[in-house]
């Protein structure tokens, strides 16, 4: 296997796209991992997440250690299905940015691949169902630049 990265995140993957959370400590990215694995997404890995580049994309998947244990806070940790590998199309930063209405676009570069972002001040202000549909169109290359008016 490619030399990893390890980060402090969590990751899930929807319908075929993936998606990195980052965060400090604290900062919700268990609690927006386990709404989303309960709208369908299907888990990757918690708290840990190991990045490598593999044929010009990033793959998470769990350290052994930890694969498929889930750490829910103030509840306790819990086992849960995962998928031991997946490419990431989208990463979200909670605890950080403007709440623009529409954000420029913003990236960063984890193995050498450019991977975009968004960041989230406020987690609890983010609506799942709206990441979600967000990251099915990131992977599917849907999305539109911040200054895109219709013609006419």
């Amino acid at each position: 296997m490619p030399p990893s990265l390890q980060l402090h995140a969590s990751a899930f993957a929807y319908d075929g796209a993936g998606c990195l959370v980052v965060g400090a400590s604290g900062s919700g990215k268990s609690t927006l991992l386990a709404e989303a694995l309960l709208r369908g997404a299907q888990l990757i890995a918690d708290d840990q997440v190991m990045l490598h580049a593999e044929h010009g994309a990033l793959i998470a998947h769990s350290p052994k250690t930890i694969a498929g244990v889930m750490e829910l806070r103030g509840l306790g940790l819990i086992q849960h299905p995962q998928v031991p590998h997946h490419p990431i199309h989208l990463m979200v930063t909670l605890g950080e940015g403007a709440e623009d209405r529409l954000p420029e676009p913003i990236s960063h570069v984890y193995c050498g691949i450019s991977l975009p972002a968004v960041s989230i001040s406020q987690p609890h202000n983010l609506s799942v169902a709206a990441l979600l549909l967000y990251l099915k169109a990131v992977q599917e290359k849907r999305t539109l630049p911040t200054d895109w008016r219709p013609v006419g």
